[in-house]
């Protein structure tokens, strides 16, 4: 991760080298915060599926999920493609980068058979698991691939649905 200087462009930091496997997601809290979500693992199955809390000078805070594990159990990551922290510092997570190619009833409901995951995950500001929703499918809180997160000016959350071309 770098740090830049918004006026002159020079870097100012850079940080988690040796962190991820693949960095996908980032999101910036309003203490400098910076957040990272790595969405696959490697072949150790000691690095991935986790999303990471960096404090503005790169040292480690808080780590979601369980290193090199995915899964579908609460406290469990498998895919995460992004976070966001809300005013109340609360995070939500979107997890779950597999549904893209699932076009059919079949495929979806094999993938949730499986544990593959497509859904929003909130932990309290400590990292606590409090609940989530969601699940493969084209319905109404239904997902193929939750891509990207946001909160909205009033806290609602707004995630983008890559597979299903929508916004939720």
């Amino acid at each position: 991760i770098f740090k830049f200087d918004r006026n002159t462009g020079d870097i100012l930091a850079n940080f988690g080298a040796g962190v991820f496997v693949t960095p996908h997601g980032i999101h910036a809290d309003a203490e400098g915060n910076v957040w990272v979500t790595d969405f696959a693992g490697n072949d150790a199955g000691t690095k991935g599926h986790q999303v990471h809390k960096f404090s503005p000078e790169g040292e480690v805070l808080l780590s979601l999920g369980v290193a090199g594990q995915p899964g579908s159990e609460p406290g469990q990551l498998n895919q995460p493609n992004d976070v966001a922290v809300g005013p109340d510092g609360n995070i939500f997570v979107v997890d779950g980068h597999s549904g893209q190619d699932m076009t059919n009833t079949e495929a979806m409901a094999e993938a949730r058979e499986a544990g593959l995951t497509s859904r929003v995950v909130k932990f309290s500001p400590e990292g606590t698991y409090l609940m989530e929703w969601g699940s493969h499918g084209t319905g109404p809180g239904q997902f193929r691939t939750p891509h990207a997160i946001a909160l909205d000016s009033r806290g609602r959350v707004v995630v983008a649905d890559r597979g299903n071309d929508r916004l939720q």
